[in-house]
This record gives C-alpha cells, sequence and structure tokens, in this order.
C-alpha cells in the first residue's frame, strides 16, 4: 500500500525538453496503476476551520474553483480577477 498525497493539478512530471502534452502523458492518472487508486477527497481545510479566517476560507474556495475550472476569466486579458473581500 502507497499513500499518495497532495493536489494532483500541481505536481504534474518535469520532463525536459517536453511539451505540455508530454508532462500530461506521463502523469499518474494517464498511468496503467490509475484503475487501481482508491482517490480520498478531503472535503474541509482545516488551517481555515481551526483559525476561524472567513477571508481564508473565501480565497481557498476560490483555489478550489480556479482548478476545477468553474472560476470566470477576464476575456480580453485572459486572466483571473480576484475580488478584494474585506471581513470585519
Amino acid at each position: 500500500m502507497i499513500l499518495l498525497a497532495g493536489d494532483f493539478r500541481q505536481t504534474l512530471p518535469v520532463i525536459p525538453r517536453s511539451t505540455p502534452a508530454d508532462e500530461l502523458n506521463a502523469c499518474l492518472k494517464s498511468s496503467n496503476l490509475w484503475k487501481h487508486v482508491k482517490v480520498l477527497h478531503l472535503s474541509k481545510n482545516m488551517r481555515v476551520e481551526l483559525q476561524n479566517d472567513q477571508s481564508g476560507n473565501i480565497f481557498s474556495k476560490q483555489l478550489i474553483d480556479i482548478g476545477n475550472g468553474k472560476f470566470p476569466i477576464d476575456m480580453l486579458t485572459g486572466c483571473i480577477n480576484f475580488l478584494k473581500v474585506f471581513v470585519s
């Protein structure tokens, strides 16, 4: 049994002089072993929860939305704009 932890969107393999397609083809999800992997998802950001940090909670949700492709992109610039949130 092996435990792998982390955000797989942030841990792509490094292949010198490769294309993005080469990196995606070399990742774990493209491996024949992937069908044997049991994926468990964490459901609560404990750092935000324990510190009761509302702005951190909003920011962490925005990061998840970006990773899932659900965050709006400015069509003119191609950039992602975070709204400033002030919590008192």
